[in-house]
């Protein structure tokens, strides 16, 4: 007698970003059937670059991506802060952590899906979903789903649309500019595989966090106030960013040329769900967070792999959902806290910054790795939380 096969269970997902290409994998490697719908014409992210702590390492370990992580990115010697022109401190020695453009990023996590069998439809948008489990189009047609998930970013309309979840928003007097340049030749060389976190606190607070991606790039993230007009313009402004910070001057330079560059002011969306139904919510249409403690991809990444485990663990979906929300919760709310509390006190410019308790986060072991994988990157015991 054969036994009968299990009907495999489909999800449609909103947003090509890094949380719903993430998610879209997982479930796809455990048997779902997923389709993707991207509202641009291309499957893209921005020019610019990002930090995956070990918490995203380990999760994107789980779908098969790590490994072409480590390969094109650059892991850090360490982390130093420089305060009005002085080194302050070095921290994170060892720390298992990488740097990557996020247009790399996002092309090996679009070919891991395509490996998947995700079927990645560009130029579709949602505008919604029904908790009965269908996401809407805009085109007025509705797509049938045992899961819609709603992976499509702060402004999520996917969220929007469901009126049962209550959203709680936060915005910071802060705001940054995201740019990738060419690294110049006198920032080469493994010395300067690094990141140097620069600050200059008065008159008003400015930031130049660097970071090595590649041999051919770095990633400048320069944060100042919004209230700063000149500091928070796209294309850079090369004679306020200089005067501030004149040991830069090369680099700012390069940044005033670069193309693609973005700036986003910092804020928090807390969603209360973060489902409702058959309709989830994961990335930053769940818990966005300003960029303070480079956590968001991480988080939402980790989420994302997580939830495709909670989906294999319950037969139930309703179930899987509370039981998933119930682990990743805690982690999620507490890292959105932190963020927003290191951007209102600037807690990092002075040096030292990251304590046990600032580590949780990156620290943090989804239910969906096993012990093996955990113990590939060990923490150094200067950096534990635990």
């Amino acid at each position: 007698m054969t036994t009968p096969r299990k009907p495999t269970r489909h999800a449609e997902v909103a947003g090509a970003g890094f949380a719903g290409l993430t998610v879209s994998i997982a479930l796809a490697r455990r048997g779902w059937s997923v389709r993707l719908h991207e509202q641009n014409d291309e499957v893209r992210d921005f020019g610019a670059g990002i930090l995956l702590w070990r918490n995203a390492m380990l999760a994107l370990e789980v779908i098969g991506v790590a490994e072409a992580i480590r390969d094109n990115g650059v892991r850090p010697q360490y982390y130093e802060t420089n305060l009005d022109g002085v080194s302050v401190s070095a921290e994170l020695l060892g720390y298992p952590y990488w740097a990557i453009t996020r247009p790399k990023l996002h092309a090996l996590l679009a070919d891991a899906a395509r490996a998947a069998g995700v079927e990645i439809v560009t130029g579709s948008r949602a505008v919604g979903a029904d908790p009965a489990g269908v996401l809407i189009m805009e085109d007025g047609g509705g797509l049938e789903a045992d899961l819609v998930i709603g992976a499509d970013g702060a402004g999520s309309v996917v969220r929007n649309s469901l009126g049962d979840l209550a959203q709680e928003r936060k915005k910071y007097s802060d705001g940054v500019c995201r740019v990738l340049i060419p690294r110049p030749e006198e920032f080469r060389g493994e010395q300067w595989d690094r990141v140097v976190d620069f600050w200059t606190l008065g008159p008003d607070a400015m930031r130049i966090l660097f970071i090595s991606t590649g041999p051919e790039t770095i990633y400048l993230g320069m944060m100042a106030e919004t209230s700063n007009e000149r500091a928070s313009r796209i294309p850079i402004d090369v004679e306020a960013w200089s005067e501030r910070f004149p040991q830069l001057a090369p680099i700012v330079e390069l940044a005033g040329k670069a193309e693609g560059g973005r700036h986003d002011s910092y804020q928090t969306t807390r969603v209360t769900p973060w489902s409702t139904g058959r309709a989830v919510l994961v990335g930053d249409s769940a818990h966005s967070m300003c960029p303070a403690l480079g956590q968001g991809a991480s988080v939402g990444i980790v989420n994302a792999v997580d939830l495709a485990h909670a989906l294999d663990q319950y037969d139930d979906i309703g179930q899987a959902l509370a039981e998933w929300e119930r682990r990743e919760r805690p982690m999620t709310d507490g890292a959105q806290s932190r963020s927003g509390y290191m951007a209102e006190t600037r807690t990092l410019a002075r040096g030292n910054g990251f304590t046990p308790e600032l580590l949780e986060t990156a620290n943090f072991v989804s239910a969906a790795v096993s012990p093996e994988l955990a113990a590939l990157y060990p923490v150094p015991e200067a950096n534990r939380s635990w």
